[in-house]
């Protein structure tokens, strides 16, 4: 059970079959639910709004830890592991984007593994909010910092679809590295990736094609499943 106080400034949506705009997270979380589901992305299965608050009954899968917890403490990580989770993590993005959502804040922390398959789920959509028709969002990004796109770094318009191979360029650098590829948001605009050399080819162009700066020339979501280091 997730509970959420209600604020003056919580944002709200319209959303079809309600009398009134609700909550940003239940919107983006109702959108996800319809009907074909996503089993990487998390479920929810009912919400009740009191006077102060929401409480969002959800989906738990169990035994499971976040993706951090389990890169911190793995021992055996290596690409075959990394690849099924970021197949999973890629049906999930694609999912957000069929729907129209745009997560705001993928990183290690916001995404369980199960013990038993290492399967995935896209977890805490606080940060959500709609993508527009011409997948155009604006400046609003209160994603952790270490992960935020360098397009949105001092400009007022960004791109869904470059932002989340950004996000999951950075997911697929932790796994492999147990770290970040970036320390600062400067060194996000400004420094170079250093990736571990005993990494396959296949995944160091991956990695790199993921965070290059200029979102024009990053690769594209839709053709990030064809790339040859999914093919080994």
């Amino acid at each position: 059970m997730k509970y959420i106080h209600k604020h003056e400034t919580d944002r709200c949506l319209d959303i079809a079959g309600y009398s009134k705009p609700v909550i940003a997270e239940v919107a983006m979380l109702l959108r996800l639910g319809e009907p074909p589901l996503c089993p990487n992305i998390i479920k929810l299965h009912h919400w009740i709004e009191n006077k102060r608050s929401f409480v969002l009954i959800m989906e738990y899968p169990q035994p499971c830890c976040t993706l951090h917890q389990y890169i911190t403490y793995s021992d055996d990580m290596n690409e075959e592991k990394a690849r099924w989770l970021i197949c999973q993590l890629v049906q999930a993005v694609k999912h957000c984007i069929d729907r129209g959502v745009f997560h705001g804040d993928i990183h290690t922390g916001n995404i369980l593994v199960t013990d038993h398959n290492l399967e995935l789920k896209l977890i805490d959509f606080g940060c959500a909010y709609p993508i527009s028709s011409e997948g155009v969002l604006s400046s609003e990004y209160r994603g952790a910092p270490l992960y935020t796109p360098p397009e949105v770094i001092g400009h007022t318009k960004f791109h869904a679809d470059p932002a989340y191979v950004w996000a999951i360029g950075v997911v697929l650098f932790e796994i492999l590295h147990g770290y970040l590829p970036f320390g600062s948001q400067d060194e996000i605009l400004r420094d170079y990736v250093k990736a571990k050399l005993t990494l396959s080819s296949a995944c160091h162009d991956l990695i790199f094609q993921c965070l290059i700066r200029n979102p024009a020339n990053r690769l594209m979501l839709q053709h990030l499943e064809e790339h040859r280091w999914f093919m080994n």
